[in-house]
């Protein structure tokens, strides 16, 4: 049977999408077989598999306000497991969420032209690179880092995602491993999401005379606004010095 992205749409709108979606495991979603089933990492994930993981995931997704897309993003969040416990040897599934990004690229492309536009495409991707940075918010100390994602403006599907993920993943106890409700009362992460992330005070017109590619400048401007805001430096001079003697000295 074609793929059908409208067909696949509709499944994934279903109350409960889950026995729609093992029912078109060859036809529509063949990753299942290819990348979850049987991947176990139970040192971390003591639900089961990768597969039974994501049914856990939906399920949460679908007991919450959601949207079709939500499900998508967590029918694929975590799809690159078995490619990344296979390249770190066993030991774990570091990087998966880049592996899974490539698996779901393909996949993807296969249903664009029957529906898929390009901005869901890209919201899904996204999300997918991400969803490891949101359970890493209980521990990242960056404020500039923490704003960057908690100001995005698919934030509010990211933590839809990281909720049922943190529900979904399991202790020996059967108990979740992480709330993320709390890791959002974190006080550091609370903070930016109260307040906006303050304005860059160096530009991109301050690296002119460097006569940079598109690249170093937003580099530059990156370092600068980190150093800003996480090391408190306020002077623009230092900070394009800094900014210069950095990205100048890591691409000249």
């Amino acid at each position: 049977m074609q793929i059908d992205a409208c067909h696949i749409e509709d499944i994934l709108s279903l109350r409960n999408p889950i026995p729609e979606i093992e029912l078109h495991k060859d036809e529509f979603f063949d990753f299942i077989d290819c990348y979850m089933v049987g991947c176990e990492h139970k040192n971390f994930h003591c639900e089961g598999d990768v597969w039974e993981h994501t049914k856990l995931v939906i399920q949460n997704v679908v007991a919450e306000e959601h949207d079709w897309v939500d499900v998508l993003a967590a029918l694929l969040h975590d799809v690159g497991k078995k490619n990344a416990l296979e390249r770190n040897n066993g030991k774990n599934m570091h990087g998966h969420e880049i592996d899974g990004a490539n698996i779901a690229f393909g996949w993807l492309g296969r249903v664009a032209k029957m529906g898929f536009d390009r901005e869901i495409r890209e919201q899904v991707l996204w999300l997918i690179r991400n969803h490891m940075k949101a359970l890493d918010l209980k521990v990242i100390r960056s404020k500039y880092d923490i704003w960057q994602l908690v100001k995005h403006p698919l934030f509010w599907r990211l933590q839809r995602l990281a909720r049922a993920d943190c529900k979904s993943t399991l202790d020996a106890e059967g108990h979740p491993r992480d709330d993320f409700e709390e890791i959002l009362n974190r006080p550091i992460v609370a903070e930016c999401l109260e307040n906006e992330i303050p304005v860059a005070i160096v530009e991109a017109d301050d690296f002119v005379s460097q006569k940079w590619d598109d690249i170093r400048v937003e580099n530059a401007l990156a370092f600068c606004h980190k150093m800003q805001i996480n090391g408190g430096v306020l002077s623009k001079e230092s900070l394009i010095r800094a900014a210069i003697k950095s990205i100048g000295g890591k691409n000249g």
